[in-house]
């Protein structure tokens, strides 16, 4: 997502809080991380939803993506 001064003043205005923090392509981590998957950018984005809508977002956050996704994958950077 991206930074709006505009959706930030909407938020204010209809006294709820604006979220920015989710993610689209720019995966969490750095390569090589188990988090740096596209389940772990699910993972992010659900425990970052969650936890703003006021649920508890405990044992979503404790999976572990590289149970299922191991990444080998070379990232040249």
């Amino acid at each position: 997502m991206f930074p709006s001064t505009v959706l930030e003043q909407i938020g204010k205005e209809t006294n709820v809080k604006y979220v920015d923090q989710l993610r689209d392509d720019d995966l969490p981590g750095a390569p090589g991380d188990a988090d740096h998957s596209f389940l772990g950018l699910m993972k992010f984005d659900f425990v970052t939803m969650v936890a703003s809508l006021g649920g508890d977002a405990t044992a979503l956050a404790a999976f572990d993506p590289a149970d299922i996704t191991p990444d080998r994958a070379e990232y040249p950077q």
